[in-house]
């Protein structure tokens, strides 16, 4: 079986874009990866319980049900390996009415089993320039201290999770155009665990 890989940032980190390109690269080397986006398997489990809720919506529902959904989706990602790598795309914590909610909890990292956490970070500002020009998606508005804060917590979850999950975690820098470059050092990763 080939080794999960959770792939995380904070909302704007570019991570999206990151993963197109190491999608490409894995591509061209021959490297067997498939990609599944955590919020987007929620909600379609959502869906499929007849529940129509927005993707960006799902973190002002209930925690019960947020805590639910994550563990579900968490079950039907694992039963996904295969040969292949398989990245995981999440976020390590949602902003929630009550506070910050883990992305990976305890119970979500079991069922992953991941061989890898790595964190995807940028500079402050670049990340608040593109939550702010991203009509697609349904956020908070934050300012640059909101966001250095979601930097500063998602490292220490990410820290918490390698304790837990008993795995190393690299953060890669994403810097503004530079996608191609932290998808090759993520890839560097992935033929290390594999």
């Amino acid at each position: 079986m080939g080794p999960t890989i959770i792939l995380t940032g904070t909302p704007g980190v570019g991570k999206s874009s990151v993963v197109d390109e190491l999608i490409k690269l894995a591509e061209r080397e021959g490297i067997g990866l498939r990609v599944i986006n955590f919020g987007t398997t929620m909600k379609r489990l959502l869906e499929s319980a007849g529940e129509n809720i927005h993707r960006d919506n799902i973190r002002r529902e209930g925690l019960s049900l947020q805590r639910r959904i994550q563990l579900e989706a968490a079950r039907e990602i694992s039963k996904m390996r295969n040969k292949e790598v398989l990245v995981v795309d999440t976020h390590m914590f949602i902003r929630t009415p009550a506070g910050a909610l883990p992305g990976l909890p305890e119970s979500v990292l079991k069922e992953l089993d991941p061989s890898l956490l790595v964190l995807v970070e940028a500079a402050p500002e670049d990340i608040a320039t593109r939550r702010g020009g991203d009509h697609d998606r349904r956020r908070d508005k934050q300012n640059l201290d909101d966001v250095k804060s979601d930097l500063e917590l998602g490292r220490r979850i990410a820290a918490a999770c390698s304790v837990v999950a008993g795995v190393p975690v690299q953060i890669i820098r994403n810097e503004e155009g530079q996608q191609h470059e932290a998808a090759k050092k993520i890839l560097d990763l992935v033929k290390e665990v594999s």
